[in-house]
């Protein structure tokens, strides 16, 4: 998996590419989400529109990180789920505990209209 960051004011995006897997992948988005956090970077917005697999521990990462992110005041919201990768998220009616967007653009618009960037 490669992981590219983009920063906007005080907003971090993270787009993630490839197979989110295994113990790499868990490693590869920790150390991402890691790099904001220690930044003051506590809202997140995760492009997954380039992801093609997620498994378990890469779930378990996701769902770690929104609470370690929500414990500091933030927010992780997910943007540009396609495929496997939203058939995942809802069958697991992951969808109740993430926030999902459409684009990018409306994860950053809500929150820009919740006050947060």
């Amino acid at each position: 998996m490669t992981i590219n960051e983009e920063r906007r004011g005080k907003i971090g995006i993270l787009s993630l590419r490839g197979s989110f897997s295994g113990k790499p992948g868990v490693a590869a988005f920790e150390r991402a989400i890691f790099d904001l956090l220690k930044d003051d970077i506590i809202f997140i917005i995760l492009d997954l529109e380039q992801l093609k697999f997620i498994d378990s521990a890469g779930l378990g990462a996701m769902i770690s990180a929104m609470v370690s992110i929500g414990r500091r005041g933030g927010a992780l919201k997910l943007a540009e789920l396609r495929g496997d990768i939203y058939r995942v998220m809802t069958s697991m009616h992951l969808d109740q505990v993430f926030e999902l967007h459409d684009t990018v653009e409306e994860a950053e618009t809500s929150l820009v209209r919740k006050g947060r960037s």
